[in-house]
């Protein structure tokens, strides 16, 4: 009991905080909430309280999630932990985030089986897949179709154990999250006789990990010609962190063809100041911009836990995380916007294309 008095002074303040900062003016609002925080943040962690984030303050929240914790899944890349998932139909539907997927893809059930998943459809907008499993009388989500927008909402985001993964508050209301463009992660050169050089392959980028090499000239991708080094960046930034894309390059005398996935921004590449703040914060998810309608909230959570359900107070399901973006923002697709997705992702029609054998989501917009 003596537990609950911290928690509950935490719960307490952070709903003042809120108030405070939703009365303050627009351009001060963030800077407020951002100021509670890190005071709230100091005052816990040396006990090991960490705000919303600590075991005591998800402990709470285990009868919020105690109804719906069967239906997560845990989504696997070749038995390694990918990302999460949500049961979406009895008969072994699962719902998750299609850019983590890669490989030979199973699921861990809340009943410990772990079974082989089929990629059966895949919507780029909003970076969401519908896998299969060969299981029947599974527990579904029952999704919510009301709005989450209103800021200060309280959320968990569901994992597989008794508690949630974390929990947080919706921080900006449902709205257009911008597109991002892919980075292949290269430094480029005009290429004399055309086409643009390769000087600099950063490591753990989409190119190194396709195994192109400092020297390779590269002269199109998805067989559009790249001309010199403007035309090639012109072509990359067209596509998004996670697209697949196919790379036709010179070595020397040889014309090699090789398939690469485009990332964001990784530990190896030049950052700028905002780009070092968010990572100060952890890992971000590889596609995390570009969903038509997101609910952002300032949850912590890893990549490999996006893609699964989270909760409100009351225990319903009210949206799927899609991505962890900064470092006091991860985005939620909205369960109104799911629900309208569900059965275009199981007719068939939206199958992921296969390059190599691997299920991947270089789909046609």
């Amino acid at each position: 009991m003596r537990h609950a008095h911290p928690v509950l002074i935490a719960l307490l303040l952070l709903g003042a905080s809120q108030t405070l900062a939703q009365e303050a003016a627009p351009d001060s609002l963030e800077q407020a909430r951002e100021a509670f925080r890190n005071a709230f943040d100091r005052m816990w962690s040396p006990p090991g309280y960490r705000l919303k984030n600590g075991p005591h303050v998800r402990a709470a929240f285990r009868d919020v999630v105690e109804g719906t914790q069967p239906s997560v899944v845990r989504v696997k890349n070749d038995g390694k932990d990918a990302a999460l998932g949500g049961v979406v139909g009895p008969d072994g539907w699962v719902l998750t985030k299609s850019s983590q997927l890669t490989g030979r893809v199973t699921c861990r059930l809340s009943d410990g089986r772990e079974l082989d998943a089929k990629i059966v459809g895949v919507d780029r907008k909003y970076d969401v897949a519908m896998l299969k499993v060969d299981a029947k009388d599974l527990k579904s989500l029952e999704l919510a179709d009301h709005d989450i927008s209103e800021e200060g909402r309280w959320v968990a985001t569901l994992g597989q154990g008794d508690d949630p993964i974390a929990v947080g508050v919706v921080s900006v209301s449902a709205r257009r999250i911008p597109h991002q463009a892919g980075i292949l992660g290269v430094r480029l050169e005009e290429a004399p006789g055309g086409g643009a050089l390769i000087d600099t392959v950063y490591a753990e980028s989409g190119a190194a990990n396709a195994g192109i090499e400092a020297g390779d000239i590269i002269v199109s991708i998805n067989q559009e010609k790249t001309a010199d080094r403007a035309a090639l960046i012109r072509t990359v930034q067209k596509y998004t962190p996670g697209d697949v894309i196919e790379i036709d390059l010179k070595r020397g005398d040889e014309r090699l063809t090789v398939r690469a996935r485009l990332a964001g921004q990784n530990k190896e590449m030049p950052l700028d100041r905002g780009q070092i703040q968010n990572n100060l914060g952890g890992e971000l998810s590889d596609r995390r911009f570009g969903f038509p309608t997101a609910v952002q909230h300032d949850t912590v959570i890893n990549p490999k836990d996006c893609g699964g359900p989270i909760v409100d107070l009351d225990g319903a399901v009210v949206g799927f995380n899609a991505a962890r973006a900064g470092r006091t923002e991860s985005y939620a697709i909205p369960s109104y916007v799911v629900r309208g997705l569900l059965f275009e992702l199981m007719s068939g029609r939206l199958t992921p294309v296969t390059l190599e054998g691997d299920q991947h989501t270089a789909l046609a917009e």
